[in-house]
């Protein structure tokens, strides 16, 4: 089987993408502060929940570095910058997917959120590459 011709994509998980996982942050820090509170039945629970969702979500908003830079398939592996491996679909939403390369470098891999307006035309050979067969993936 053949694999999927060579691909690159501009990759800026940017606003959008940071504002969600800023507020993800925000909900948990909001409901464990509502937690803990409730559990000590301290007044005033509401106003320091707010309090400390809204310091957990600023602060993940400054520590969520947007990721950039050019997303390739070269016919044989995949790479961000220096940074190359194996790449896997975690979410697939059809005009947005949530990618991770899994980085010998990094325990966690790389999570690179891409979307059909930002990739433009190479979307279909982007969604293509991602589902293709690599050089060394065997026969099942």
């Amino acid at each position: 089987m053949r694999t999927a011709p060579p691909v690159s994509v501009a990759v800026a998980s940017g606003g959008g993408w940071r504002l969600a996982l800023a507020g993800l942050v925000a909900v948990c820090a909001g409901a464990c502060t509502a937690w803990l509170l409730a559990h000590v039945q301290l007044p005033h629970a509401l106003s320091a929940t707010v309090a400390a969702s809204a310091l957990a979500g600023a602060a993940a908003w400054r520590l969520l570095p947007p990721k950039e830079g050019l997303l390739a398939w070269d016919g044989s592996q995949w790479s961000l910058g220096p940074v190359s491996g194996p790449l896997q679909v975690m979410v697939d939403l059809g005009a947005w997917m949530l990618l991770r390369l899994d980085a010998p470098s990094s325990r966690e891999g790389l999570w690179l959120a891409v979307g059909a307006a930002h990739a433009g035309p190479s979307w279909h050979a982007l969604r293509a590459a991602v589902y293709s067969r690599g050089p060394n993936k065997s026969d099942e």
